[in-house]
C-alpha cells in the first residue's frame, strides 16, 4: 500500500478533478459565501449613490475570454443599479466588450423596466485609452458628442448634466487587462479624484491591492468568488453562484491530495532513516 501511494499515477489525480468538476455541475448544494469587505464596499457606494438619485459611469474593458468571471459581476452591478434607479453610463476601452456588455444591458434592463436614455446610456467603444480617458475629464460631452446608438449625449437625460469626471457619483471599471492601474488610476482618478471601484479576473486581484490600501480605489471583486459575493449581497444567485460549486470542490480536492502526499513523504522519509 505504502509502495502504491508513493508511486500513485498522477491520472488518478485527474479523475478526481474531473469527477470534482463534474458532480457539482450537476447537483446543487447550499456553499456559504461571505461578502468580503471590498465587495461590500462597492455594494455600500451604490446604494449611497442611489440615495442621491445619481449616476455611475462603469467602463467594461474585457473579451470573451475572461466572460465568465467578469460578465457575472456586469450582469449584478447592472441590476443592483437599476434596482434602485441609479444612471447608469456605461462604456468600453476593449472592443471585444460591446456585444457582451450590450447583451448584459438588454437583459437586465427589460428585468426592471429600465427606459434608454433616462435610466442608462452605452457609449460603445472609442480608441484612445489613456488620452480619452484625460479628455473625458476635461469635456465628457466633447469627448462623446454622441452614443452608440448616434443620440446627442447633450439631450439624454443621463447625460446632459454630465461635464466631467467629477460629475459621475462613481466610477467602475470591470475589467480582464490593466486598464484599472494602467490607465483609471494615473490619467483618471489621480486627476479628477472621483471614486473608483473595480471588478477583475482572479488573476489581476493581489496587484490591485496596493490601491486599495492607498484609498485610489474604494472597492474590488476578485474573480469568480467577488462575482458570487456581489450575487449574495443582491441576493440574485447566477452563473458565478453556480460555478463555485465546482470551483470550491476541486480547490478542496486539491488541497487533500497535497496533505496526502506530503504525509507519505515525511512517513516514508522518516523510515528510510530509521533504517539506515
Amino acid at each position: 500500500m505504502k509502495d502504491f501511494l508513493i508511486n500513485l499515477d498522477r491520472r488518478f489525480i485527474f479523475i478526481f478533478v474531473a469527477i470534482g468538476v463534474i458532480l457539482p455541475a450537476l447537483t446543487t448544494f447550499p456553499l456559504p459565501i461571505k461578502p468580503t469587505a471590498n465587495v461590500r464596499a462597492i455594494y455600500n457606494t451604490i446604494e449611497e449613490v442611489a440615495a442621491q438619485n445619481g449616476t455611475v459611469l462603469i467602463s467594461f474593458d474585457y473579451g470573451p475570454g475572461s466572460m465568465p468571471e467578469i460578465q457575472p459581476m456586469t450582469l449584478s452591478v447592472l441590476r443592483h443599479c437599476f434596482s434602485k434607479k441609479v444612471k447608469v453610463v456605461g462604456m468600453c476601452l476593449w472592443p471585444q466588450a460591446v456585444g457582451l456588455v450590450q447583451q448584459a444591458l438588454d437583459t437586465t434592463s427589460k428585468e426592471f423596466d429600465a427606459q434608454y436614455g433616462t435610466d442608462y446610456v452605452f457609449l460603445g467603444y472609442k480608441t484612445g485609452m489613456h488620452s480619452l480617458v484625460i479628455n473625458m475629464g476635461r469635456d465628457f460631452q466633447g469627448t462623446y458628442p454622441q452614443d452608440l446608438q448616434g443620440n446627442n449625449t447633450a439631450d439624454l437625460a443621463v447625460t446632459q448634466r454630465i461635464f466631467g469626471l467629477k460629475d459621475f457619483d462613481y466610477v467602475i471599471c470591470l475589467a480582464a487587462g490593466n486598464t484599472p492601474d494602467g490607465v483609471w488610476i494615473p490619467y483618471g482618478q489621480e486627476r479628477y479624484k472621483f471614486k473608483f471601484g473595480i471588478g477583475c479576473t482572479a488573476v489581476m486581484a493581489p496587484d490591485q491591492f496596493p490601491y486599495l490600501q492607498s484609498g485610489q480605489m474604494n472597492g474590488l471583486m476578485g474573480g469568480l468568488a467577488g462575482a458570487a459575493e456581489y450575487e449574495k449581497l443582491i441576493n440574485t444567485p447566477g452563473t458565478a453562484t453556480d460555478g463555485m460549486r465546482p470551483q470550491s470542490v476541486v480547490h478542496v480536492i486539491i488541497i487533500l491530495f497535497i496533505l496526502l502526499g506530503n504525509t507519505i513523504y515525511f512517513l516514508y522519509d522518516r523510515k528510510k532513516g530509521g533504517a539506515k
